[in-house]
Order: structure tokens, then C-alpha cells, then sequence
């Protein structure tokens, strides 16, 4: 199944470094796939699915000073466990709800401290496989942590779709 594209109001410019899948950063290996987007853009989910986890995403609470505090909203569904990262999620979203493939997750909210030269909002967007219930740092001259999947090839496909009027 193609999943829709988890930007409520269009595509996002795709990445390259250092927003790619495994991109080589300062910090660490990049878990996912950052898709450059504005500040509140609301972030949908990509399949139906449960909420299996609601955890802080960046920022000193969540170990990484050098960026903002951000959330991260986990649902598992057919493909795995998806994260969407980098938002504030909404109010009423909570662990155990079933959501419907495009429901509203949160939104989009500013990661980076500096500017840096490329856009510094982004829908931080990771994939696991079947029950996962937290994300994972995958540390610089470390194998890629187990159960950490590159989503990259399908949201590009659910780019394609996006342009057709899916969702």
C-alpha cells in the first residue's frame, strides 16, 4: 500500500546531507528523513495506526541541548512504526488512539538553534519495524541500529502520489 504524503499543504523540498537517511552529522548518523517544510505546517499520518508512543524528540530535555524541544509522535500501523519528529504534537493525541490514514498528528515546530543556511523547519520522519516503542540514536562509528528501516523510498513514492490528489 502507497502511503499518503504526511505534509497536510503540499510537498517538501527532499534532502540531502545532512537530512538524509545516514547522513554522517556532528552528532550522530541521521536516523530518518528531514522534509524541509514552514514553521506549523500540520503533520498527517501516513497509514492508519495506533499511537505507541509520545516521547521528547530534541532539545535539553531529550539529551540534545544544541537544538529546540521538540516532540515525537510514534504510530505503528501496517508498515512498522512511524515517527514523526520535530513537531508539537496535539493536545488530544494520546497513546493507544487509533488514527485514520491523514489524521492530524501536531505540527511542524522550529529544531534549529542557527541558521545554518537551509531551511530550519522540517517534519523529522523516522521508520522502525513492528514494535518499536521509542527511537533510537545511532551514534557515529556504530552499525545501524536494529530495527531502524530507510523510509526514504517510500515517501518519495507518497510524493508522487501527493501530486496526483491522494490525501
Amino acid at each position: 500500500m502507497t502511503w499518503n504524503w504526511p505534509l497536510w499543504a503540499g510537498p517538501a523540498q527532499m534532502p540531502e546531507d545532512p537530512g538524509r537517511f545516514g547522513a554522517v552529522r556532528k552528532h550522530d548518523i541521521h536516523t530518518g528523513v528531514d522534509l524541509y517544510t514552514r514553521l506549523g505546517m500540520p503533520v498527517v499520518t501516513v497509514e492508519e495506526g495506533t499511537v505507541v508512543g509520545i516521547e521528547k524528540f530534541t532539545g535539553p530535555e531529550a539529551g540534545s541541548p544544541w537544538w529546540h524541544d521538540t516532540e515525537a509522535v510514534l504510530v505503528e500501523g501496517l508498515s512498522g512504526v512511524v515517527v514523526y519528529g520535530e513537531i508539537g504534537p496535539l493536545r488530544h493525541i494520546e497513546v493507544g488512539m487509533e488514527l485514520e490514514r491523514c489524521a492530524c498528528v501536531g505540527a511542524v515546530k522550529t529544531v534549529l538553534r542557527k541558521d545554518k543556511g537551509r531551511p530550519m523547519n522540517m517534519l523529522h520522519f523516522e521508520l522502525y519495524e513492528h514494535g518499536a516503542r521509542e527511537t533510537v540514536w545511532w551514534r557515529l562509528g556504530e552499525p545501524r541500529p536494529p530495527g531502524l528501516l530507510d523510509p526514504t523510498e517510500r515517501l518519495v513514492e507518497a510524493m508522487g502520489q501527493y501530486k496526483k490528489g491522494l490525501c
